[in-house]
């Protein structure tokens, strides 16, 4: 996926950025900066480097929570300075976008309470099939087992889990490492 785990730039143009001292109260710093540096007339090479390095950021699922948790509401946020309403919506967009890979394994769930009497289920089960097909592409290219494309319902519940929960307790403040986050977009 796609952060700013690794960031090079040139020192005269990190410094007239503002250095890492100009986002240091942000929770998604490397965005912060990213936007520091625009903000500067600066430009921003955006360069898939898989091969050339690699990192881990959580070794377990409680980590995971923590840090999305953190991520997802001042960071969803700050990727739209300018937009008041896209601010807003950021919980609501990320909702509907991990509900819309729920809706066919539900319909499906549902289908088969009903002795698999609805009229949806064809459509539903080939939704389900598809999105299992896409998820295991997607575990593929993360080089992980692709067998874990066809728990992506389970992964989609858990996502909405962390934005429900980093929306709650984000709007007031987040703890990270040590320091005090609070919404100030």
């Amino acid at each position: 996926m796609p952060t700013g785990k690794f960031i090079l730039t040139k020192r005269e143009a990190y410094e007239a950025a503002g250095t890492h001292a100009a986002v240091r109260s942000e929770v998604a710093e490397d965005l912060a900066l990213a936007q520091a540096f625009l903000r500067h007339g600066r430009k921003l090479h955006f360069a898939y480097a898989e091969r050339l390095m690699e990192t881990r950021m959580y070794r377990s699922l409680r980590q995971l929570i923590e840090g999305w948790s953190k991520n997802v509401y001042l960071g969803g946020r700050r990727s739209f300075p300018q937009h008041p309403l896209l601010r807003a919506l950021v919980p609501v967009m990320l909702v509907v976008a991990f509900a819309f890979w729920l809706v066919p394994p539900l319909v499906l769930l549902a289908g088969a309470m009903d002795d698999g009497a609805g009229t949806l289920m064809p459509a539903a089960a080939g939704a389900s099939i598809l999105s299992a097909l896409f998820w295991m592409a997607m575990c593929r290219l993360m080089r992980i087992p692709v067998i874990y494309g066809t728990g992506y319902p389970m992964g989609a519940l858990m996502a909405l889990y962390i934005v429900a929960r980093s929306t709650w307790r984000g709007a007031e403040k987040v703890e990270w490492r040590g320091r005090i986050y609070r919404d100030g977009t």
